[in-house]
């Protein structure tokens, strides 16, 4: 099971040095907030790299196959471990099957039907970005929809990975994982709400009391 995390420059350095994090997650706006001070994406991104030694998945714009690809291979050359997110579209995925064909990771983002999702594994595309609470926010029932994709991919042995986003808070993240999700992608924020409970508050008060009676 995997922890995907987003946030600014500064959050996701910091939270990549507690070792629990296995990648980083941009998406447009994630990184025009990065680039607000006038750095450009390339050298933000070879900065965010160096420093957490993860993976970092950038949004392709495209909207063609060869914009999709031609994208690519310039963020190759920024570095390797950029890894691209690709729009759920017939063109992205398209371009996700070639890169695929290839032995280049994809993820497919935006992912918002069953016959996207199929059509993701179909052209062997590693991990899918189902959108949680957008389509939730669509009136959609998104629990429901993550469990089909999830009941789809085990009865048939597909290999692709679910790790939805719009992930806004702690329940959202029970009930993604619930529904058979490999993880899920979140903000900085709500990355360390996971490690809080009032009861683990209160334990911890309580045995340091303890640790001062002991000898």
């Amino acid at each position: 099971m995997k922890i995907w995390i987003s946030g600014s420059v500064e959050q996701v350095i910091s939270d990549s040095k507690t070792g629990l994090a296995d990648a980083i997650v941009t998406n447009p706006t994630v990184i025009a907030q990065w680039c607000q001070h006038g750095e450009s994406m390339d050298t933000l991104a070879k900065k965010v790299i160096e420093a957490t030694g993860l993976p970092l998945y950038i949004q392709l714009k495209g909207p063609n196959v060869s914009d999709y690809l031609d994208q690519f291979q310039k963020l190759k050359q920024v570095s390797k471990m950029i890894i691209p997110k690709i729009p759920s579209t017939l063109e992205g995925i398209q371009a996700a099957k070639i890169l695929e064909s290839q032995g280049q990771e994809t993820l497919v983002t935006m992912v918002c039907s069953i016959g996207q999702a199929y059509a993701c594994a179909a052209a062997n595309v590693r991990t899918i970005c189902p959108y949680y609470n957008r389509l939730a926010d669509h009136g959609e029932n998104a629990d429901e929809f993550l469990r089909n994709i999830a009941a789809i991919y085990k009865a048939n042995a597909v290999a692709t990975k679910i790790m939805p986003a719009s992930i806004r808070n702690l329940g959202d993240v029970k009930y993604a994982l619930k529904s058979g999700s490999n993880g899920v992608i979140i903000f900085s924020e709500l990355f360390h709400e996971l490690f809080q409970h009032p009861v683990t508050t209160s334990s911890m008060k309580g045995f340091d009391e303890d640790w001062k009676n002991i000898v």
